[in-house]
C-alpha cells in the first residue's frame, strides 16, 4: 500500500465500515504488521488501521473550477 502524506483528505474503507474526511496521521510497523492512524477533521476522532484490511483507501480531491471574470464593464452606463 502506497500512502503519500500531503495534507489532502482521505476516505477509507476498512472491514465494512466507511470512514471518511480523514487526515493522514502516520504509519507504524510493529511485528511486521503495518498501522495507518489517520483523523477525522471533523469530530477530531483518531483511528488506527490495519494497512492489510483496509479494503479501499480513496484520496478525496474537491477541486474548484477557474472562474474566468470579465473585469471590464458591459457598456458605457456601468463604467465609471
Amino acid at each position: 500500500m502506497k500512502i503519500i502524506a500531503d495534507n489532502g483528505f482521505y476516505e477509507v474503507e476498512y472491514e465494512n465500515e466507511h470512514y471518511d474526511h480523514l487526515e493522514f496521521i502516520r504509519i507504524d510497523q510493529i511485528c511486521e504488521i503495518t498501522y495507518v492512524t489517520m483523523k477525522n477533521t471533523l469530530t477530531g476522532e483518531v483511528y488506527t488501521f490495519e494497512a492489510d484490511k483496509i479494503r479501499r483507501f480513496r484520496k478525496i480531491m474537491k477541486l474548484i473550477p477557474a472562474v474566468k471574470e470579465n473585469l471590464v464593464a458591459d457598456s458605457r452606463s456601468y463604467s465609471l
